[in-house]
């Protein structure tokens, strides 16, 4: 598991222990506090003059009383780490802000659990899931800082020159400025999609093994044949080793008929490329375009489509 896979388990793990311990703490300091509380009372009430050991008891009551507040304040960060856990990991949502978010709670959280420390005794194992919970949550954030940092700059602003005279280093490239920037589920849409294609893409895919977890491919149907069919599984598998879920659909004639720009894009970015089968030699410029128009047209065409499994079902009935 690479750090960028790890980010969401170790909020989710940080997060999880964060809550119980805060729990536990704020029980154990309540009941303390509700026992003290209600002898002060009843001393009280039956004019009963305490002991010393009761009196001390007695003292600390107030201190127990900010203790518990200081958990009330614990929790809500416990909270937020947990919840940007759960969101990481059923999204790409690890933006710089959701990161510094993590880590600024984090942080607090492990702050108030010093100065809880400082004041009270707790056995050994409970002070140090505290410390656990809050390191968990504050590498998660770090990471998850330094994960994006990393891709401002790696987006590719300028166009990407596909020279047909080297198709080998042209791969290189496509690698390098397009394929290994992108992360999470990418899209592509590419009219001509054959085994030619396939090879190029997991070619392409592998140099980018763990920041792409899903594929999403749209075609049309005129080069789905025998052929096609007989790679198709072993390319899945391949996709599959690579752990990236892969999915293909075929489009229908009337779309197909009125789509002409191949694309590529993630949950960021988005860009035209020559076809996937002829990539890296076909003199080209791979461009960036406007990512929101290009997805709402993907996902368009996307629903509309029909998946490659059922058409193989259909086409051998």
């Amino acid at each position: 598991m690479n750090s960028g896979r790890s980010v969401p388990y170790l909020a989710l793990a940080g997060g999880f222990i964060a809550v119980m311990v805060t729990f536990y703490y704020m029980e154990v300091l309540s009941y303390a506090a509700g026992v003290d509380s209600g002898a002060a009372i009843i001393l009280n009430a039956y004019n009963v003059t305490p002991t010393n050991t009761i009196l001390t008891s007695l003292v600390k009551v107030s201190s127990l009383l900010l203790a518990v507040h200081i958990t009330y304040i614990m929790l809500p960060f416990a909270l937020i780490t947990f919840a940007i856990g759960v969101l990481w990991l059923f999204s790409k949502a690890r933006t710089r802000l959701v990161g510094g978010a993590e880590v600024f709670s984090a942080f607090a959280f492990m702050l108030l659990s010093i100065i809880l420390n400082l004041d009270f005794s707790f056995g050994a194992l409970q002070v140090a899931s505290l410390y656990i919970a809050g390191g968990l949550t504050l590498l998660a954030g770090l990471l998850a800082i330094l994960e994006n940092s990393g891709k401002t700059h790696h987006r590719a602003s300028s166009p990407i020159e596909i020279n047909p005279n080297r198709p080998y280093s042209n791969m290189l490239v496509i690698a390098d400025r397009l394929i290994s920037r992108m992360e999470g589920e990418v899209s592509i849409l590419d009219m001509h999609f054959d085994p030619k294609a396939m090879e190029n893409l997991v070619r392409l895919a592998g140099r980018n093994a763990g920041s792409i977890d899903r594929m999403r491919l749209l075609t049309k149907a005129d080069r789905l044949g025998k052929d096609f069919e007989k790679s198709y599984m072993d390319f899945v598998e391949e996709m599959r080793n690579l752990k990236i879920a892969f999915e293909l659909r075929v489009m229908s004639p009337e779309d197909a008929a009125q789509q002409h720009e191949r694309l590529i894009m993630d949950s960021k970015s988005a860009y035209k490329i020559p076809p996937l089968n002829i990539i890296n030699k076909k003199s080209e410029h791979i461009v960036s375009i406007d990512h929101a128009r290009a997805r709402s047209r993907f996902d368009f065409l996307w629903n509309r489509g029909t998946k490659y499994e059922t058409v193989m079902r259909q086409g051998t009935q």
